[in-house]
């Protein structure tokens, strides 16, 4: 009989570990020596967006670059809770391999995953750089907006997603890449990413977007955070870099240590406009 329950719990010892051991649904590609650097893309962008940053940053830190599930390729999974389910494999992801206060570097959704992380485990993470990403993308156009009155359009951006009209699509994302990146070939490749990148996840990823508000929880954030935004995508809409600016530090108002600056030419892509604005605003930061 004690044999057979040794047996039982050698058994569910074992079903545990392989349950640890399961390989995240992101993809990771690691490089350099050093102090870990997590890099995270936004929607539809392949880690490759930021070969220049680990370029930059490989000689200092180990730098781990993901690229999501659904996006530009990487196979796609199928969930309800597509942000949080991210954010809880990265947090198991540096549990597990024992990665001590990385530095977290994301874009657009990836700014709005490293603040989710941050808020999820304020303990287990350092120094936080959101590149042209907020804590409630709901709140841009209208600061009073709130996940209620958003979920309307969020319901058809999903519903559109689910069903595209391809003619539409590709129009659609030859308008988005123009608003993106100054750069023909950036704009290119950020087209091929998204036409890469499974719609559903695309649709069920913004949807999330779109009905998570952050604005009160950054107030748990314990790491020093850097924001850099972008305007000059929108400024045909009449946005201007001022505008920009006071709507970051509102979206940030529960953290008044943030420091937010933003781009004088860059559009959305920040590393890729502007790259030598960016790496001198990170250096600062993580040296100081």
């Amino acid at each position: 009989m004690k044999a057979k329950i040794t047996s039982i719990l050698v058994l569910f010892l074992f079903l545990a570990i392989q349950v640890q051991a399961k390989a995240p649904s992101f993809k990771v590609v690691k490089s350099g020596k050093g102090p870990a650097m997590i890099l995270i893309p936004g929607l539809n962008s392949a880690g490759e967006v930021w070969d220049e940053t680990v370029a930059h940053y490989q000689k200092n830190y180990t730098c781990y670059v993901l690229t999501l599930p659904g996006f530009a390729g990487q196979p796609a999974v199928k969930t309800e809770h597509f942000l949080n389910s991210v954010r809880d494999e990265i947090i198991a992801y540096v549990q597990e391999n024992k990665l001590k206060k990385p530095v977290l570097v994301g874009h657009s959704l990836g700014g709005y995953m490293a603040l989710a992380l941050n808020v999820k485990a304020p303990e287990l993470f350092g120094k936080t750089v959101v590149v042209d990403g907020l804590p409630f993308i709901g709140a841009v156009q209208n600061p009073t907006a709130t996940v209620e009155t958003i979920k309307p359009m969020a319901d058809q951006f999903r519903k559109a997603m689910a069903k595209p009209n391809p003619a539409a699509q590709q129009q659609q994302e030859a308008s988005y890449g123009i608003s993106m990146a100054t750069d023909s070939a950036h704009i290119k490749k950020i087209i091929e990413w998204g036409r890469k990148s499974d719609y559903n996840t695309t649709g069920q990823a913004m949807y999330e977007m779109y009905l998570s508000d952050l604005r009160q929880d950054v107030a748990a954030i314990k790491a020093p955070v850097l924001v850099l935004g972008a305007w000059a995508g929108y400024k045909n809409y009449g946005v201007t870099k001022d505008i920009t600016t006071n709507m970051y530090k509102a979206q940030f108002a529960k953290l008044p240590s943030a420091q937010v600056k933003v781009a004088d030419t860059a559009k959305h892509f920040i590393m890729y406009d502007e790259p030598t604005w960016m790496f001198a605003q990170m250096d600062a930061f993580l040296k100081n």
